[in-house]
């Protein structure tokens, strides 16, 4: 059977979905494809690499559609994608853990996702560190919602995540000093 990277990848989704994070191995993946495990070293050269692809494409096929945001719109593009990573991450067994325990690729890179704040005004110091808050928030809560008990009915976690979101990106408004275009003079 000849699978390609992606093939593996998804598959390896799948098979947390199954298994669980602690559950998942090369061997149980390559039971899951019927090849060997030199087929699967071949395009990862350890279970870490491979966790790191999954995390990486568990969230990319959920963040392409959004896109960069409209001119002046990056509040509201910073919290759509905030709620697609959570969403994202819940609707995988341990989803959460995956991506907390996944280092960046070479595609992951920070450049492109502070692009729309930094034509926001944001300086890129500030950038990063709001795109790092509004992150490390989102995949805290998600790794909160999966560890609960599913019998914990003492909150709402989609109302007190938003809570929170909500008051982030009133603080990012409030302190990151915004700059104005200059306006220009058409002779």
């Amino acid at each position: 059977m000849v699978v390609r990277r992606d093939g593996y990848v998804r598959a390896a989704l799948e098979l947390l979905d199954e298994v669980g994070l602690d559950g998942l191995s090369l061997r149980k993946l390559g039971e899951k494809l019927g090849v060997r495990g030199p087929a699967l070293y071949t395009h990862f050269k350890s279970k870490q690499a491979l966790l790191d692809q999954m995390a990486e494409t568990m969230l990319d096929d959920e963040l392409a559609p959004l896109g960069d945001p409209a001119a002046g719109d990056w509040a509201a593009w910073l919290t759509r994608r905030a709620r697609t990573i959570r969403r994202t991450l819940l609707s995988y067994r341990d989803g959460a853990r995956l991506h907390a325990g996944s280092r960046p690729t070479e595609r992951s890179a920070m450049t492109p996702l502070i692009k729309p704040l930094l034509a926001a005004g944001f300086t890129e110091e500030d950038a990063t560190h709001a795109i790092l808050a509004i992150s490390r928030y989102t995949l805290g809560c998600a790794i909160d919602e999966q560890q609960r008990a599913e019998d914990d009915h003492d909150e709402d976690p989609a109302a007190s995540f938003e809570y929170g979101l909500s008051r982030l990106i009133a603080g990012l408004r409030a302190d990151v000093a915004i700059a104005e275009p200059p306006d220009q003079d058409v002779a």
